[in-house]
């Protein structure tokens, strides 16, 4: 589709959603402190089990052969999977329903595994090369210098207003030359630079997902170099995303389309879910007009 269709579009639904939706107010104040975010994802448990995967799997597909498939969501666990060696110790931040903390563990026997996140690991079938810690990842304090060989991070660490409070961490406990992969999502240029209405559409995004205000990739660059980190490599991925985007969009435009339904539900339901359905969607949109961008970073610690 034509990206500046899409920018088009952006307009356009913001303009119908206001006539009949306070998109202030999903907005408006703090909506990524560590209770939020934790929240949000309970709320929201069940949208992510229907919508991207009943085995737990909670980023986006990665569509090698553009057209959506089920078998891409292993895109980016094996992205990772490349960099692991018996006896490593690897470390997810922000592991979710365990999808892909037990993916690899599974895949690497040999290799221990460490997941951290603000809610438990509730699976039985968590083998034992897996251990799991209910905290913020943001303080690593239990973990020694230099005691990590591999950490991945998809789609978390824009849940955090302070990254490089978080990479600093890494970089403490990773080994000398060891890996870091990340997945998440960046602005094409830096928020100011947009209209207001894209600025809004931007903020519906960001705060629908219970993430910080989404930053540009310049400045996503920034935090890692500025915390020690060698960026290797830098993978824009959007195209590849835009079929799983738009697969969204349709089940949420059934909605946001009827504004007397969208109002009746929207009265029913959580804040927390409703902010996730608008941001599903504007969520392709963004991506075909080059305004949100999906991305891969390899980085190491030299």
């Amino acid at each position: 589709m034509n990206p500046n269709y899409s920018l088009y579009q952006l307009h356009a639904k913001i303009d119908a959603m206001e006539k009949f939706l306070n998109l202030d107010k999903f907005i408006e104040g703090e909506k990524n402190s560590l209770e939020q975010i934790r929240s949000y994802f309970k709320v929201n448990d069940w949208a992510y089990r229907h919508y991207h995967s009943q085995d737990g799997f909670m980023h986006f597909r990665i569509a090698s052969n553009g057209c959506f498939t089920d078998e891409d969501v292993y895109y980016q666990p094996d992205a990772v999977s490349q960099f692991i060696k018996p006896g490593h110790v690897v470390m997810e931040l922000g592991f979710g329903q365990g999808a892909n903390l037990l993916y690899l563990a599974r895949c690497h026997p040999e290799a221990r595994f460490i997941g951290v996140d603000l809610s438990p690991l509730k699976r039985d079938d968590v083998p034992q090369n897996v251990s799991t810690y209910q905290q913020d990842y943001s303080s690593l304090a239990q973990f020694g210098d230099n005691s990590v060989d591999v950490v991945y991070a998809f789609e978390t660490v824009v849940h955090n207003t302070d990254k490089e409070k978080i990479y600093r961490e890494v970089c403490r406990v990773l080994k000398p030359g060891g890996v870091v992969v990340v997945f998440d999502y960046a602005l094409a240029a830096k928020l100011e630079t947009y209209d207001p209405k894209i600025q809004k559409a931007i903020a519906l995004i960001s705060k629908g997902g219970a993430a910080a205000m989404i930053e540009s990739l310049e400045e996503l660059n920034s935090h890692y170099t500025n915390c020690g980190l060698k960026i290797e490599q830098s993978i824009d991925h959007t195209r590849a995303t835009l079929p799983d985007l738009k697969r969204l969009e349709r089940k949420a435009a059934k909605i946001l389309t009827r504004p007397g339904l969208a109002k009746l539900m929207f009265w029913l339901l959580p804040d927390q879910f409703v902010s996730n359905i608008i941001l599903g969607y504007l969520g392709y949109d963004s991506g075909n007009a080059a305004i949100g961008t999906y991305h891969e970073w390899i980085l190491r610690k030299p």
